[in-house]
Parts: C-alpha cells; sequence; structure tokens
C-alpha cells in the first residue's frame, strides 16, 4: 500500500499517474474523509490558478525599465566626474603652490651663484613656510578647504535629490 501525500494528490489532480496508481488513489480518497477534505482543497486551489487573470505588463515596460537603467548608469558617470573635477582643483591649487616655490627657489639660484646667498635664501624659504603655514595661516586654509569641501557637499547632496526625484517618476 503506497501513502498518499500531496505531491501524489497533485500528480493525480494532474494527470500524471498511470492507470493502476489513478485507482488506487481513487479508492483512498473515497474511503478516507481527511484525504478527501484534501484533495478538494487541492482541487479548488487548482481550479482557482488555472482561471486566474494574468497582468501583462504595458506596452512601453521594457523602454522605461532600459531609460531607468540608462539614466542610472549616466548619474553615477556624472558623479565621478564632479568629483574628479574635485580632486582635480585641489591638484591644481598644490602643484601651484609648489610650481611657485621651485620658481622662487630657481630665480635666487641664478641671480646669484654663491653659497651664502643660497643658505641665506633657503632660510628665508623656511621662514616663509614657517609663517605661511603658523597657527594662525593653518586655520584659515583649514577654514577655506573646510568651506569648498562643504559647498561640494552641498551641490552633491542636491545632485542626489533631483536624481532620485527624476527615477522615481
Amino acid at each position: 500500500m503506497i501513502t498518499i501525500n500531496d505531491e501524489l494528490l497533485n500528480k493525480y489532480l494532474d494527470d500524471e499517474l498511470n492507470r493502476e496508481e489513478k485507482d488506487l488513489v481513487k479508492t483512498a480518497i473515497e474511503k478516507s474523509p481527511e484525504l478527501k477534505k484534501k484533495y478538494a482543497s487541492l482541487l479548488e486551489t487548482n481550479h482557482f490558478l488555472k482561471n486566474i487573470d494574468l497582468d501583462s505588463p504595458s506596452l512601453d515596460f521594457t523602454k522605461l525599465v532600459m531609460n531607468k537603467i540608462r539614466s542610472k548608469t549616466s548619474t553615477a558617470r556624472q558623479q565621478k566626474y564632479f568629483l574628479f573635477s574635485i580632486l582635480s582643483f585641489f591638484g591644481l591649487i598644490v602643484l601651484g603652490i609648489t610650481g611657485y616655490v621651485f620658481y622662487q627657489i630657481i630665480s635666487s639660484m641664478q641671480a646669484s651663484e654663491s653659497t651664502e646667498t643660497i643658505t641665506t635664501y633657503s632660510k628665508s624659504i623656511g621662514d616663509y613656510f614657517s609663517n605661511l603655514f603658523g597657527q594662525k595661516n593653518l586655520s584659515i586654509f583649514g577654514s577655506i578647504l573646510s568651506f569648498i569641501m562643504l559647498v561640494s557637499g552641498y551641490f552633491l547632496f542636491e545632485y542626489q535629490k533631483q536624481s532620485k526625484k527624476k527615477f522615481s517618476h
């Protein structure tokens, strides 16, 4: 005797059993009230699922999905360019300061070849940098850089908000 479980009942409903197995299941259903309830429940579910209306996507579904994918990739690309431009700006500032210092060193070396002048000039460069990056000026540089970073962050945040609004519509 075989045990009748949900899988076997489903195969019976789907007409996937051979003649002998069908007769065994049919006899078991007729003899057992519990199995009869289970079979009736599965039959009702099967009937409901076969008669359910399928939702079909709108005609421009693919087009809308592809547009969202394209816009997300372009947003990521734009964010990358934005960050690259900010970092380039800071790099140019550092490069400009370094170039200016080297220019001053080279121009002073061309003016006088004596070691005394070079020593004096290197001392004056050291004094210049210690004054430039002293406590007072360092806090000013820090404030300026912080302000630039805050403004950049604000624009990046606003751009993100605009992008999300565009994607949600």
